[in-house]
């Protein structure tokens, strides 16, 4: 699945906006899509502050306050491509930084085909980095389609119930596997603290070797195996 966020003041273009971008992926991909669509800068931070999966944004530029907001919510999702949507009226120098890198700009006033290039433009971009390998993800097969979930966002993945959970921020992700398929393909600062249970070792803040539990960001604890411990003595 695909996610997308919109935010657009402008009731009508936001509808442009989201109709155009469910044509364009349409027939670019058989994905299915996640588009929130916003109108205030207030529902988009409620939106961030859970930290979902955003593979995409729509962003508008305009509105006062919007691009210093846009700036911090960059920091957190650095990996999500960027289509800015500005008015000539802006300078392009409030816009053009280092700390938001767009992927694609559509000026005001906006028509449907130069919409429909731009997003056409952005998906494309978005397909490019999935087929090279530029974004580390792991891919989560569901009902729904692919998932690609950055491993910088994991917290931990959990074996229950002979499926596999991916436990994000504020959200988790459900596909049928093992902890032994997917041990071979993580990155080295995944480790198994327990049968059930592999940490991201970024995400850890305490190790209670004599307890054997692990506690992590989010206040969120683990168990944590007599047969690994000495794994994390070395590792941590």
């Amino acid at each position: 699945m695909i996610s997308m966020m919109i935010y657009d003041p402008q009731k009508a273009e936001q509808k442009l906006l989201e109709k155009a971008a469910r044509q364009a992926a349409a027939s670019l991909t058989e994905e299915r899509w996640q588009i929130y669509a916003f109108d205030t800068l207030e529902q988009v931070a409620d939106l961030v502050r859970g930290s979902p999966l955003l593979d995409l944004a729509c962003y508008d530029v305009a509105p006062k306050g919007s691009i210093r907001f846009l700036e911090q919510v960059r920091t957190r999702y650095q990996e999500t491509l960027l289509l800015l949507i500005a008015d000539p009226s802006i300078s392009p120098m409030d816009y053009i930084r280092p700390t938001i890198l767009a992927s694609a700009l559509l000026l005001r006033p906006i028509d449907a085909r130069r919409l429909q290039d731009s997003l056409s433009e952005l998906l494309e971009r978005y397909k490019e980095r999935l087929s090279t390998g530029q974004e580390a993800s792991l891919a989560v097969e569901t009902r729904e389609g692919t998932t690609y979930v950055p491993y910088s966002k994991i917290y931990y993945l959990e074996a229950r119930e002979k499926k596999i959970y991916v436990r994000l921020k504020r959200q988790e992700l459900t596909f049928y596997g093992t902890l032994e398929q997917l041990a071979s393909q993580l990155p080295e600062n995944f480790l198994r603290c327990h049968r059930s249970f592999i940490v991201c070792r970024d995400r850890i803040q305490k190790v209670m070797l004599s307890r054997g539990f692990l506690e992590l960001e989010q206040g969120i604890q683990l168990p944590l195996s007599r047969s690994y411990k000495p794994l994390f003595k070395e590792a941590l």
